[in-house]
Protein backbone atom coordinates (compact mmCIF):
# COMPACT_ATOMS: atom_id res chain seq x y z
CA UNK A 1 0.00 0.00 0.00
CA UNK A 2 1.47 3.41 -0.78
CA UNK A 3 1.64 6.52 1.65
CA UNK A 4 -0.89 8.17 -0.02
CA UNK A 5 -3.43 5.44 -0.36
CA UNK A 6 -2.64 5.35 3.88
CA UNK A 7 -2.92 8.90 4.21
CA UNK A 8 -6.57 9.27 1.94
CA UNK A 9 -7.76 6.06 4.55
CA UNK A 10 -6.95 7.69 7.56
CA UNK A 11 -8.17 10.96 6.45
CA UNK A 12 -11.42 9.33 5.61
CA UNK A 13 -11.33 7.46 8.99
CA UNK A 14 -11.10 11.22 10.60
CA UNK A 15 -13.51 12.49 8.25
CA UNK A 16 -15.95 9.98 9.81
CA UNK A 17 -14.85 9.94 13.46
CA UNK A 18 -15.21 13.60 13.32
CA UNK A 19 -18.97 13.59 12.24
CA UNK A 20 -19.55 10.99 14.72
CA UNK A 21 -18.29 12.90 17.36
CA UNK A 22 -19.78 15.91 16.17
CA UNK A 23 -23.46 13.82 16.24
CA UNK A 24 -22.86 12.55 20.13
CA UNK A 25 -22.02 15.89 21.31
CA UNK A 26 -24.99 17.62 20.00
CA UNK A 27 -27.24 14.75 20.99
CA UNK A 28 -25.74 14.98 24.59
CA UNK A 29 -25.58 18.97 24.34
CA UNK A 30 -22.20 19.05 24.83
CA UNK A 31 -21.40 22.40 23.07
CA UNK A 32 -17.18 21.49 23.02
CA UNK A 33 -17.91 18.16 21.97
CA UNK A 34 -20.03 19.07 19.05
CA UNK A 35 -17.83 21.58 17.53
CA UNK A 36 -14.75 19.35 18.43
CA UNK A 37 -16.54 16.94 16.19
CA UNK A 38 -17.07 19.46 13.32
CA UNK A 39 -13.34 20.43 13.54
CA UNK A 40 -12.22 16.88 13.75
CA UNK A 41 -14.40 15.99 10.64
CA UNK A 42 -13.29 19.45 8.63
CA UNK A 43 -9.83 18.65 9.27
CA UNK A 44 -10.27 15.12 7.72
CA UNK A 45 -12.07 16.47 4.99
CA UNK A 46 -9.28 19.09 3.82
CA UNK A 47 -6.29 16.26 4.12
CA UNK A 48 -8.87 14.07 2.04
CA UNK A 49 -8.92 16.27 -0.46
CA UNK A 50 -5.12 17.27 -0.21
CA UNK A 51 -4.67 14.05 -1.34
CA UNK A 52 -7.10 13.41 -3.69
CA UNK A 53 -5.76 16.57 -5.73
CA UNK A 54 -2.31 15.29 -5.48
CA UNK A 55 -3.30 11.62 -6.57
CA UNK A 56 -5.48 13.37 -9.21
CA UNK A 57 -2.40 15.25 -10.54
CA UNK A 58 0.21 12.13 -10.49
CA UNK A 59 -2.31 9.83 -12.57
CA UNK A 60 -3.15 13.09 -14.99
CA UNK A 61 0.76 12.90 -15.42
CA UNK A 62 1.06 9.17 -15.77
CA UNK A 63 -1.95 9.16 -18.31
CA UNK A 64 -0.27 11.81 -20.50
CA UNK A 65 2.60 10.16 -20.61
CA UNK A 66 1.08 6.70 -21.82
CA UNK A 67 -0.86 8.96 -24.68
CA UNK A 68 2.43 10.18 -25.79
CA UNK A 69 4.30 7.18 -25.76
CA UNK A 70 1.03 5.85 -28.08
CA UNK A 71 1.51 8.42 -29.97
CA UNK A 72 4.78 7.91 -30.88
CA UNK A 73 5.12 4.17 -31.27
CA UNK A 74 1.89 5.19 -34.26
CA UNK A 75 4.21 7.97 -35.22
CA UNK A 76 8.10 6.93 -35.59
Amino acid sequence: MKVEDTAVFFSNRTTEAGAITGVVGWMASVNWIGWAGVFIALLGLFANLYYQRRRDRREQAESDARLEALRRQRNP
